[in-house]
């Protein structure tokens, strides 16, 4: 990859990867009133989802937005490792980074929902924020450590 596009991936990284912290910081900001319609919102939608397959479940508004949690980290998570390996090639800094930005933003997290009417800041949701992040970074790495292992298995064939 030639050193012009190295750097428009690293841009494109980078944003995608501070437009989803300002997604969540956005989302954290939300009041409990305006949370809340948000998040049920979404419930009826896959409620609705399930009635039209015929499957006989009814989720809950808290099931939904723990998902919620997990799945914006996730996606964090998955932003952060990709873009912290455009930077680097050294395997505890793509891993150390992304996990790093990834407990500090559940953190700033749910200390900005200390400030926003009606809600509450929780240690248990840091903990969930941070599982999803850890989720990607670990998927990430293993499956970018078997294309390597192979990659090297075929070049040694030719």
């Amino acid at each position: 990859m030639n050193n012009k596009t190295l750097i428009i991936k690293r841009v494109i990284l980078t944003f995608l990867s501070a437009f989803a912290i300002c997604f969540i910081f956005y989302n954290s900001s939300l009041n409990a009133d305006d949370s809340t319609v948000q998040s049920r919102g979404v419930l009826e939608i896959i409620n609705n989802l399930f009635s039209t397959l015929n499957i006989d479940i009814s989720l809950s508004d808290k099931f939904v937005r723990k998902c919620a949690h997990f799945a914006e980290y996730f996606l964090l998570g998955t932003l952060l490792y990709i873009t912290v390996k455009s930077y680097t090639r050294k395997l505890q800094y793509e891993i150390y980074f992304a996990l790093g930005i990834g407990f500090v933003t559940a953190c700033i997290d749910e200390t900005i929902q200390l400030f926003s009417e009606g809600r509450s800041g929780q240690i248990s949701d840091v903990f969930l924020d941070f599982f999803g992040v850890c989720t990607a970074v670990f998927i990430l790495y293993f499956i970018f450590k078997c294309a390597s292992k192979r990659k090297t298995k075929t070049d040694r064939m030719y």
